[in-house]
């Protein structure tokens, strides 16, 4: 089955330079993938509107997938970041997996408008690593 996939999604290139993925070839990647999502929340109780209808879908389930982290830094070690600045890594088992996920009917239509105005966040697909590149 034929896939789109998401246009910031991100690829590494093979001198280790991030690169976009084949956003035009239509197919997506059976490897694993970490969906970073990054930003500002301006409306916290919307927010929580939407994590919990997120978390009643199912979707995640469904996918597979699960959260790495607490989305608000345990320390900054440099740098500063606005308080509602969150980081959020979400392991998924492939990069289909995070496609069907995104573009889910329910996900599109039911659950992502909840965030409409409740922040301002990129969201983007990593490649993992294997430790055979870590050298």
């Amino acid at each position: 089955m034929i896939r789109t996939t998401l246009t910031a999604a991100l690829a590494l290139g093979p001198i280790g330079v991030p690169a976009m993925a084949s956003e035009n070839s239509g197919v997506c990647s059976q490897d694993p993938v970490v969906m970073v999502v990054d930003g500002v929340t301006n409306d916290r109780e919307q927010m929580a509107i939407y994590g919990q209808a997120l978390k009643e879908s199912g979707l995640h389930q469904h996918a597979g997938s699960y959260y790495l982290n607490d989305p608000r830094p345990l320390r900054i070690l440099e740098g500063n970041r606005d308080q509602n600045h969150v980081t959020l890594l979400i392991n998924f088992p492939s990069e289909c997996a995070a496609i069907d996920f995104w573009s889910s009917p329910i996900y599109r239509q039911k659950i992502k408008p909840l965030r409409n105005n409740a922040g301002d966040y990129t969201i983007e697909l990593y490649r993992l690593l294997s430790r055979a590149n870590h050298g």
